[in-house]
């Protein structure tokens, strides 16, 4: 998450590489384990040093509770849908006073049992279908490197799932499909699935969660990634900033190269200069893969 600022016009920047994946056209082999060929079967497992998190050879299940109910003060996905529902919404996706109250009414002219809360069946009588109710916590970016193929195509992976969310809005506590936007932690933790690290405990399931959306500070403060100094930095390390005159993470992006990351800051998921007039604080940098 990031404070709401002014927004700078999305830079045009595009790398050959990332060329080729906002095009659709992939630069990491599909991952299919049965069909590595016996050279590959023979290589070595691509894997981090033990103290960081390891890389994953199997699709990424995510710690959470799916179809869970939303409450006051919950973010996300289900939070942004439901206030647009209920005419609450302004901008910001936290599940405030007036969206309660606004739920409570509908469910008392519906015939539900009024608590505020949207359950499953306060969210069907919305207008919202059952398969969507778990859709969107369970949504998980699928792996898209074999534990085979080396560092590079790691990366590639992670880059590459970030890039599905291009132009989608900066969304506070999300983290679900590449149908709906994210904030800034929540574009981190899919990409990071798509390139084999599951950064538990934090978890896109509960990234919608009251707190949750500072899961930038959680993911500066976990010792499993690799720091690096900030002229070391590489394309898909992490970079942290720091909120303007503290030493307090409030924003975190994927850097691609040459002075640019990906990111979501209001009002939507873009590519910018790694440092410009609204966040220019580095605090440092953080590297899933070794």
């Amino acid at each position: 998450m990031v404070a709401h600022a002014n927004t700078q016009n999305t830079t045009s920047f595009l790398e050959t590489e990332d060329n080729k994946l906002w095009s659709g056209q992939s630069t990491v082999p599909s991952v299919s384990s049965n069909h590595l060929d016996k050279a590959n079967r023979k290589a070595k497992a691509y894997q981090n040093p033990k103290r960081y998190y390891q890389v994953q050879s199997q699709q990424i299940k995510p710690f959470g509770h799916i179809g869970y109910t939303v409450k006051r003060h919950f973010e996300g996905i289900k939070t942004w849908l439901i206030m647009r529902k209920m005419g609450t919404y302004t901008g910001y996706n936290n599940y405030n006073q007036a969206t309660f109250n606004a739920v409570k009414r509908f469910q008392r002219r519906h015939g539900l049992k009024v608590t505020g809360n949207v359950n499953e069946k306060t969210w069907l009588r919305m207008g919202f279908t059952k398969q969507s109710w778990t859709a969107i916590d369970s949504y998980v970016a699928p792996l898209r490197a074999s534990i085979w193929q080396g560092r590079q195509a790691h990366i590639q992976a992670m880059i590459k799932q970030a890039y599905r969310y291009l132009g989608n809005p900066y969304l506070v506590g999300s983290s679900s499909s590449p149908k709906y936007g994210t904030d800034c932690s929540g574009l981190v933790i899919q990409a990071l699935y798509a390139g084999g690290i599951n950064p538990a405990p934090i978890s896109a399931i509960h990234h919608a969660y009251p707190g949750n959306e500072w899961n930038s500070r959680n993911l500066w403060a976990s010792e499993k990634f690799k720091h690096v100094a900030y002229h070391h930095r590489q394309r898909g390390d992490l970079v942290f900033y720091y909120q303007p005159g503290t030493h307090v993470i409030w924003h975190v992006a994927i850097y691609l190269g040459k002075n640019k990351v990906i990111e979501s800051w209001p009002p939507r998921i873009m590519i910018q200069p790694i440092k410009n007039g609204q966040r220019s604080d580095v605090a440092g940098i953080a590297r899933p893969f070794n």
